[in-house]
Parts: structure tokens; C-alpha cells; sequence
């Protein structure tokens, strides 16, 4: 998505990139051709390519457009060292687009508390891949951290 022939290819063929993500950012058979099939509306929808190049985009490739709506926003979180709300991370253990030792050693970040989940046999998707799983840790940490 970071040269043009790629973001070009992501417009002409949303569905068939996505169908790429699908099938190398996690272990194989996470989903039947069916369940992908049935979201693979939402790629179709005309908005989805540009939305998607331009999350990606904007956040590697310096001058990549930005809606400036958001500017203040952006500059609140790039001035951000440290997080103070509580935090859960969860994590695919065999995620092949974001590695799981990118996400390790993070705990510093983060002064209002940090646990962080690692699903094995999990890729990219871990709320599709594990649902049960990633619900249970969810609850988990919003009942710890709820405050009346």
C-alpha cells in the first residue's frame, strides 16, 4: 500500500486484496470461503479502498493527505508519552502482519495499568479469529477496571 502500483491495486481489486490479508496475516483455515464471501461486501463498498490506503498511508508515508479536522488530535497524541488509562493488548501469537515481539517490552508505556494477551495459534484477527476468547479477556478487564 506504500508505493502507488500497490495502493492502485487495493482500488482496483478491494476484495481480492483483502482476500490477501485473509490468507497470509494469520494460520490457515480461520474462516471458510463462505464467512468470507458474506463480509466481502464491505470491501465492495466504494468508500473502503480509500479509507483503508489512507489509514495506512497516513500514518507511514510523510505528505500522505490528511483530513485536517483531525489535527489537534494528532498532535495531542504524538505529544503522548505515556497512557494513563488501564489497558488491555491483545495479541495474535501467529499474527504474520504484526509480529508478536513488536508488541512486547510496552508495559512502561502505560502508568494506569497494562496487561498484555497472547493467543497462540491466533493471527491478525484475534476479535474473528478467537471471539470467545478475546470476550472473556475483554470482560475480564473491564470489570477490574470499572469504576462506578
Amino acid at each position: 500500500m506504500h508505493v502507488d502500483a500497490g495502493a492502485e491495486a487495493v482500488r482496483n481489486d478491494p476484495v481480492g486484496f483483502a482476500r490477501i490479508q485473509w490468507d497470509t496475516w494469520s494460520p490457515p483455515g480461520w474462516f471458510s470461503d463462505d464467512e468470507f464471501d458474506a463480509i466481502a461486501t464491505a470491501f465492495r463498498n466504494p468508500d473502503w479502498a480509500a479509507i483503508t490506503l489512507n489509514a495506512d498511508r497516513s500514518r507511514f508515508l510523510p505528505g500522505e493527505p490528511r483530513d485536517p479536522r483531525y489535527n489537534g488530535l494528532r498532535e495531542r497524541i504524538a505529544e503522548t508519552d505515556r497512557l494513563s488509562t488501564p489497558t488491555l493488548m491483545v495479541q495474535g501469537g501467529s499474527d504474520y502482519c504484526d509480529y508478536p515481539e513488536h508488541s512486547e517490552g510496552l508495559a512502561d508505556r502505560f502508568t494506569g495499568g497494562y496487561r498484555r494477551e497472547v493467543l497462540d495459534g491466533v493471527g491478525h484477527f484475534p476479535h474473528r479469529e478467537a471471539t470467545d476468547a478475546v470476550v472473556e479477556l475483554a470482560h475480564r478487564h473491564l470489570s477490574t477496571h470499572h469504576q462506578a
